[in-house]
Order: structure tokens, then C-alpha cells, then sequence
């Protein structure tokens, strides 16, 4: 992970003029919120033109595409700074990947500063966070950055219930396909698993006794 500029570019970066350009990349690494595993990656540079740089788990060349997005800090009195990253997304794409999963709660962005006149060298600099909340509005997705607050964990991961299903409805797990757009998580609900003919993805410990000790 850089966080020093190299020799080579403080002397570029200083310089009156230079052809060299200076790119902000966004890497989005998305996160089932059920298994906590990475299922897609979107990523984007703050550029006219695509970039290619570096290559992914598998070997494949990395691609950003060309896009728009800032990075605001908002700072009030007596409460902690809140980062976060605007995306334009007139498509939509961002928000229906993104929807698919939460709204990507539990997802990683990654910010990579970017020397297009060393790609073949490390990055100047690239910085983690986690994406805590997300929201879109007039076609803008907004990204608010951080660290979990460790309270609002939950642990166990998954909670038990003998009458309330643990699947996400059409989520990993669920296996729903159907018509439906609405589940109750019951098992013999108007609106659960029985009327869906889903009984067989059902998660709940219907024999869970609860036990005073």
C-alpha cells in the first residue's frame, strides 16, 4: 500500500507543466451480506478514457472505467468526520448491483491514486475503508466510509429463530425464483415459504427451546 510519493513523482508532481496525469481510481468490492464473501467488484476512474492497471485474483487485467465521482468530508461540531464517495450512475448499474446486496453494506472501496506515467510501477497511494450506509438520489450513488461500529455487530453472525426464516428473501440461500416480491419469513405464513413452494430452503430451528438458567 503506498503512502509516500516516490522521488521520481514528488519531482513530476512539482513541476509547472507536465504531461503526466494524475488519476483518482474507485474499486468497489461487493459483499454478500449473508456469507461475507466478495461477489463482484465495480470499478471506475476519474478520467475521460478507461484505465488498465495491474490484474485481479484470477489473472485478469484490471479495467476502469471512465466515470465521475468526488470524495466529501463532513465535519460538525462535536461529532467524528463523515467521508464519503459520490458516484454518477446514470445507467443505474451501481444501484442495481448494489441492491442485489444490501446496498452493499459490509463492502470494501478502495481509493488508488494513480501516476499514469508509471503504470507498470506500485501505486503512489491506495487507501481501504468499509462502506457503513449507501444511498442514491438524481442518478447519483453516495457511499459513506469507515469502520463498524463494534455495538452494532451482531454476535453469533447469524441469529436463530424457530419461527423466523435466516435467508435474505431472494438472497443467497433462499432459492426463491418465482413471482413473488414480498415474503413474511414465516414458514406457514400468508406470505412465507409454504405458499411459495419453498419449504424445502426454510431456515429456522423450529426445535429450539429456550431454556432459563
Amino acid at each position: 500500500m503506498g503512502r509516500q510519493l516516490s522521488v521520481a513523482s514528488v519531482i513530476d508532481k512539482n513541476k509547472v507543466s507536465s504531461d503526466t496525469a494524475w488519476v483518482i481510481l474507485l474499486e468497489v468490492n461487493i459483499v454478500n451480506p449473508n456469507t461475507r464473501q466478495t461477489v463482484d467488484t465495480i470499478r471506475i476512474a476519474r478520467n475521460p478514457e478507461n484505465i488498465v492497471f495491474g490484474v485481479d485474483g484470477d489473472g485478469k487485467p484490471r479495467v476502469f472505467l471512465a466515470g465521475n465521482f468526488s470524495l466529501n468530508v463532513d465535519q460538525k461540531q462535536n461529532e467524528a468526520p463523515s467521508v464519503s464517495i459520490e458516484a454518477q450512475d446514470q445507467t443505474g448499474f451501481i444501484q442495481r448491483r448494489m441492491e442485489e446486496m444490501a446496498g452493499g453494506i459490509f463492502s470494501e472501496a478502495v481509493m488508488i491514486v494513480l501516476n499514469t506515467a508509471r503504470l507498470d510501477r506500485p501505486v503512489e497511494f491506495e487507501e481501504r475503508f468499509q462502506i457503513v450506509t449507501s444511498s442514491v438520489k438524481d442518478y447519483a450513488v453516495s457511499f459513506t466510509l469507515g469502520a463498524e461500529n463494534l455495538l452494532n455487530i451482531a454476535f453469533p453472525k447469524h441469529r436463530q429463530s424457530k419461527t423466523s426464516c435466516a435467508w435474505r428473501f431472494r438472497g443467497y440461500g433462499c432459492g426463491y425464483t418465482g413471482a413473488e416480491t414480498v415474503c413474511d419469513y414465516t414458514r406457514d405464513g400468508p406470505r412465507g415459504c409454504a405458499v411459495k413452494g419453498n419449504l424445502l430452503n426454510f431456515r429456522a430451528l423450529t426445535g429450539l427451546v429456550r431454556m432459563n438458567l
